[in-house]
């Protein structure tokens, strides 16, 4: 072999070696397209289409995640059970110009793989997601913020693995099954007295063999209960603009296999014996719990509940948005990022 042939091997074999030296990222590390994304020109930044999307392998399949911005990683677990983080893009775009955002999709939701058995649908294996994409993600430590269900993801997480958690923030969330009965019988009681004629109707559905997870029954609560989010109950908000694909849609497998085939009348499912406010005392990250004055999900007494267990915490500190229901990023938006943004950088000082 002459020696020009030679050497060209030889940089073929070594770019070969090095390329399975790589993390193990696919081709969807791509901007993310935005069907309704607008020219180069107008370009609205709030649009999806700034993202870049990726996908981690993990033991229980393709795991989705989507990026932004530059410096800390701030990984944020989105709600449900069974909710993707396509709607919480454009909530979390303001802090992009600080932090390097990951908006996590677990197993089960958004653009991730769907497990064969859906009573694997757990907070310990959402947990286990988190684990394998900070490990992916090359950091030894990152700040987690856990929305709504994600935030008792966040809580287990931290809870396990207290010295990969750098800051944590807790928002409008719940500790377990008790606080989420207690929300469940919440939205029943008012069902009862300001829709009496629909509380008859699912009673009567009960009486059938028809729980609430049918599909009329999802509809008498969900069609009501949906302004009981908002501070201003009586307000009309445009709904968020869709994604165009289906996937990002709450996958309501998750949601009943977490929460039973009864989930607005009581909690079953995997979700029933969590109890995590025993576990916050091994928390070690400063902590930020946040919840709206009008939050019939998680509200204030919820918070103090998790307060008060994170004894051993280098630091707990709570806030409630006065003029905010269950999603303080959307109703206060200015106000929730300041708050978001200070605390990360100052208790990184």
């Amino acid at each position: 072999m002459s020696p020009h042939r030679l050497m060209t091997a030889t940089l073929v074999i070594a770019a070969l070696a090095a390329s399975t030296q790589l993390p193990q990222v696919f081709a969807t590390d791509i901007p993310a397209p935005s069907p309704s994304a607008k020219s180069a020109e107008g370009k609205d930044p709030a649009q999806p289409a700034a993202w870049s999307e990726h996908q981690v392998a993990t033991p229980d399949g393709l795991l989705a995640y989507t990026s932004i911005g530059q410096g800390p990683v701030l990984l944020v677990i989105p709600g449900g059970p069974g909710g993707s983080g396509y709607g919480l893009r454009s909530r979390f775009l303001p802090l992009a110009k600080q932090f390097n955002i990951i908006l996590v999709d677990n197993i089960g939701r958004g653009r991730s793989a769907r497990l064969a058995d859906p009573a694997r649908y757990t907070v310990e294996r959402d947990a286990q997601d988190i684990e394998h994409l900070r490990r992916f993600l090359g950091v030894k430590t990152l700040a987690l913020y856990g929305h709504s269900y994600g935030g008792l993801v966040a809580q287990a997480y931290a809870a396990q693995h207290p010295q990969a958690v750098d800051h944590l923030i807790l928002g409008n969330t719940l500790h377990g099954e008790q606080s989420w009965q207690a929300q469940i019988d919440g939205f029943k009681d008012w069902l009862r007295r300001h829709h009496p004629e629909r509380w008859q109707r699912v009673l009567e559905l009960r009486e059938q063999g028809q729980l609430t997870g049918s599909a009329e029954g999802q509809d008498l609560f969900g069609e009501v209960l949906d302004a009981l989010y908002w501070a201003n109950r009586a307000a009309e908000r445009p709904k968020s603009a869709a994604s165009g694909d289906p996937r990002d849609a709450m996958n309501k497998a998750v949601y009943f296999a977490m929460l039973g085939p009864d989930p607005e009348w009581r909690v079953g499912g995997t979700l029933r014996g969590v109890e995590l406010l025993p576990r916050l005392k091994s928390v070690t990250a400063p902590t930020l719990l946040l919840t709206g004055r009008f939050d019939p999900v998680a509200p204030p007494s919820v918070m103090g509940e998790m307060r008060q267990a994170l004894v051993a915490s280098a630091g707990a500190s709570a806030l409630v948005f006065e003029h905010s229901g269950h999603r303080p990023f959307v109703e206060e938006p200015e106000a929730w990022a300041k708050a978001v943004g200070d605390f990360l950088q100052r208790s990184a000082n």
